[in-house]
């Protein structure tokens, strides 16, 4: 029998934080086939070393712009001992922060093959948050830097495609990995009467609701504006945010009438969406978007930007709208579903039946074929079937 390949995940994101990135790293633990032996290597606050999970025990500083959010130097020496122990064949950066650095330099170090994943925008997100033209340019040089270094990188859109190759890497390294959703937990079947009742919503008073990030990059700085479009154009509405972030109190104070629970919890979070009845995500920066193949599975019309990567997550005016950025333009789509009862339940229901397609084991199989090109090895059969991703928050 062929020995499994193994492969080292490396992140910033430790697992006590919950966001996209851990979510769809979770899923790739749990789908793995068996010819794959898949560990995620990152570090935090507390450590943990389980088969699928090693966190270093570290020290932490806080992320510019993100004072709240923390992260952790990687012990290098002990991550290459741990390298060695677990017998790892293929090093898969996701990060461009320090363990991102440590993959690189491990890599080359015990001469491993080297893939990458793009996650995050991190350049435009540092001229959103800095107003700096010139620290945006710096990020995107460091990170054509840094990827330029893999053989293979995956993204999650055509458009990060595109933003990727600009930097200069060549297009034919770079492949396209797309996300799945857990249509099992995110189901319109938890719509809780219950909840809608403490929203104070009604079927003339439905709910729109945003789910993520409470920062600038988001464009969730937007929101109070919506909501006073909304409210001028007497369209009765419950506005529900739920998430947390540096722009969390502004938004409560912008918009005292809406409902703001925070961060929740996997279960928590799915109920939410289901009880809710159109889903908004203005931003225009995301490389991916997973809350929009969830609120889709859970039965929302989604209304999303026509720049980034969720866009791609659409069927346009048939699960959703796609908007141009223009606060009038987003008024009046929002307005039209909130209004429009028939049309709302049709994007719904074509909402639901696009994201049954969409299951992890499928999106996943471009990611584990890229390890066992880079290990030199021969496919498994596909893997098919329903996936828990594991604990869910927004972030």
């Amino acid at each position: 029998m062929t020995p499994a390949t193994r492969v080292a995940i490396f992140t910033d994101n430790d697992f006590e934080k919950v966001n996209g990135v851990t979510t769809v790293l979770g899923a790739a633990l749990t789908c793995a086939p068996a010819d794959l032996r898949v560990r995620v290597y990152t570090a935090s606050r507390l450590g943990t070393d389980t088969p699928e999970y090693l966190a270093l025990p570290s020290w932490g500083v806080g992320i510019p712009f993100y004072r709240d959010m923390l992260m952790y130097w990687p012990p290098y020496r002990a991550i290459l001992r741990r390298l060695a122990q677990d017998g790892v064949n293929v090093v898969h950066m996701t990060t461009p922060g320090p363990l991102g650095l440590a993959a690189l330099a491990a890599s080359r170090r015990l001469q491993l093959p080297l893939i990458g994943s793009f996650h995050t925008d991190l350049a435009r997100y540092t001229g959103v948050l800095s107003g700096s033209a010139a620290l945006e340019g710096f990020m995107r040089h460091y990170m054509r830097w840094l990827y330029g270094h893999c053989s293979q990188v995956l993204v999650p859109s055509e458009a990060t495609r595109t933003l990727v190759a600009a930097t200069g890497i060549a297009p034919e390294r770079l492949a396209i990995w797309s996300r799945g959703v857990d249509t099992e937990t995110f189901t319109p079947a938890r719509r809780s009467i219950a909840l809608r009742a403490d929203w104070r919503a009604r079927d003339d008073r439905p709910v729109l609701l945003y789910a993520g990030r409470l920062s600038r990059e988001k464009g969730v700085d937007q929101l109070p504006a919506l909501h006073a479009r909304l409210v001028r154009l007497g369209v009765d509405h419950r506005l529900v945010i739920v998430g947390d972030g540096p722009l969390r109190a502004e938004l409560a104070a912008s918009c005292p009438a809406a409902i703001c629970p925070g961060m929740l919890g996997r279960e928590r979070l799915a109920e939410a969406y289901a009880s809710a009845d159109v889903f908004v995500f203005p931003s225009r920066t995301d490389t991916a978007g997973n809350v929009v193949l969830e609120a889709q599975a859970s039965g929302l019309p989604v209304i999303v930007a026509d720049a980034g990567g969720p866009r791609e997550h659409m069927r346009p005016e048939i699960t959703g709208v796609v908007c141009r950025d223009d606060p009038d333009a987003w008024a009046f789509a929002v307005a039209n579903l909130l209004t429009g009862a028939s049309a709302r339940q049709a994007m719904a229901a074509a909402a639901r039946e696009y994201a049954l397609a969409r299951t992890w084991p499928v999106a996943l199989a471009p990611l584990y074929d890229a390890y066992r090109e880079a290990a030199g090895a021969t496919p498994a059969p596909a893997v098919t079937g329903h996936v828990d991703a594991g604990p869910r928050r927004v972030a």
